[in-house]
């Protein structure tokens, strides 16, 4: 999601657009402008085609939107941040900052997206019914188009493959019913896996029957539902592996600290290059007062580096994130994704022990990933 720009915020939550959903809005556009609308009505002019098409593709992003409203609101209510919604070429995705704790949780979540989407075909199919009872038949053929998506919007994520919503609803279920998260995840990817492979070669043989180019469609959607429902089974297990660790197992221990009275230049320089270290913690007559890190210095212009000190633009202590060395590594996770930083400070009856970092997770997973690939018997 990282190519995407910001529109704003709702209820807190950022709002943003992949680049791959312009392709879509122009596709649909142009679609609906010279094909949808026309067939309605053949005396259309151009623009107004092309106006009504945009307008179209508009309350569609408005209702994909809703949709992922409808999942982080209820995640919310749970009790689990939403960091923001990005809609991109499929669809839309709310990135939460860490999974539902019970499968009640999970199951509401899943289930309020398309709860949304039916409310919203609802709603577009009565005013459909209203502009026809008119003779309005550019207006109703807007609604109708918006009900018919929205409702097949609901439908398809109503399919038990994960990632979809109906995956969700299947793995809340059967996490449910076996207490395995882990378990639950499994067998629903493995559904998910099921269905992509049936849209990918589905596609696949309705492109070369020739019939359009909705077969390639198909088969690119079934694509990336195989990759989220890998993707989606690993994220899981290593979230289960981390819960198991604490801190202190991972944390460094050895660390250079700073004086806030040195300069950016000579903490970049002196420091974190040489040091390889991307977060100074920042000691006063034997006292931690912040931490200065990479992107701090970053912020500033390379020709202001030598007259800016770490104590001007360092993180003080009172708005420190820190964790304990008891903690699990799962909740550094969630920390460090919630926050948008890359390292914590770990402190212990108020002192400083070690640092960890994202870089200290990712090292510790492919370490035990090379331990647990299973080695040849040796026999004695």
């Amino acid at each position: 999601m990282k190519s995407s720009f910001k529109l704003g915020r709702i209820l807190g939550i950022e709002i943003g657009i992949h680049v791959s959903w312009l392709i879509i809005f122009a596709l649909l556009s142009w679609s609906l402008a010279v094909a949808y609308y026309p067939a309605i009505d053949e005396n259309i002019s151009p623009l107004t085609a092309w106006v009504l098409g945009i307008t179209s593709c508009l309350l569609l992003f408005g209702s994909v939107l809703a949709h992922e409203l409808g999942h982080s609101i209820v995640a919310i209510r749970h009790g689990i941040p939403v960091k923001s919604i990005t809609l991109f070429i499929f669809g839309g995705v709310s990135n939460l900052t860490k999974e539902p704790d019970n499968p009640g949780a999970e199951f509401r979540m899943a289930i309020s997206g398309p709860a949304v989407s039916i409310i919203l075909a609802l709603v577009f199919w009565a005013f459909e019914a209203a502009f026809s009872a008119l003779d309005a038949t550019l207006a109703s053929g807007v609604f109708l188009y918006l009900a018919q998506i929205n409702a097949m919007l609901a439908i398809f994520n109503l399919i038990p493959g994960f990632p979809l919503d109906g995956g969700r609803v299947l793995r809340a279920i059967i996490w449910n019913a076996s207490n395995s998260i882990k378990k639950a995840t499994r067998i629903a990817a493995r559904v998910g896996l099921g269905f992509a492979y049936l849209l990918i070669f589905g596609g696949i043989a309705i492109a070369f029957l020739g019939i359009g180019i909705s077969g390639l469609w198909l088969a690119l959607i079934g694509w990336f539902m195989a990759t989220a429902a890998q993707g989606s089974y690993q994220q899981t297990v290593i979230s289960e592996i981390l819960s198991a660790v604490n801190v202190s197992r991972v944390m460094r221990r050895e660390f250079k600290t700073i004086d806030p009275d040195k300069t950016l230049y000579q903490t970049l320089h002196e420091y974190i290059l040489p040091l390889n270290q991307r977060a100074l913690p920042v000691f006063e007559n034997g006292q931690l007062t912040g931490l200065i890190s990479l992107s701090d210095i970053k912020k500033i212009p390379t020709d202001k580096l030598g007259q800016t000190f770490v104590r001007q633009v360092m993180t003080p202590l009172e708005k420190l994130q820190t964790v304990a060395p008891e903690e699990n590594l799962s909740s550094v996770v969630n920390t460090l994704q919630s926050k948008d930083i890359n390292q914590l400070p770990v402190l212990s009856d108020g002192k400083l022990v070690g640092i960890i970092s994202r870089t200290s997770l990712i090292e510790y997973l492919q370490m035990r990933q090379e331990m647990e690939t299973k080695q040849p018997d040796v026999k004695q």
